[in-house]
């Protein structure tokens, strides 16, 4: 397993990317969870400055988590 915080960069320049690209939708799966063995209450706080750009589009586990 990685650690968490590794992750964040790459989050970050994917909703960079997302919000220079509008004309996209982007359908996140519950990445770094399952077989990485994350749960998504860690991962998810990642995505945070995501939840409000309207062309990602995350996956409940997400939402489930970030609503707490």
């Amino acid at each position: 397993l990685g650690d968490v915080s590794d992750i964040k960069p790459y989050v970050d320049r994917f909703v960079r990317y997302a919000k220079a690209h509008p004309e996209k939708l982007f359908l996140v799966i519950p990445v770094g969870c399952g077989a990485a063995g994350h749960e998504p209450d860690e991962i998810a706080p990642l995505f945070i400055e995501a939840s409000d750009v309207k062309n990602i589009c995350l996956p409940g586990e997400f939402w489930a988590a970030l609503d707490h």
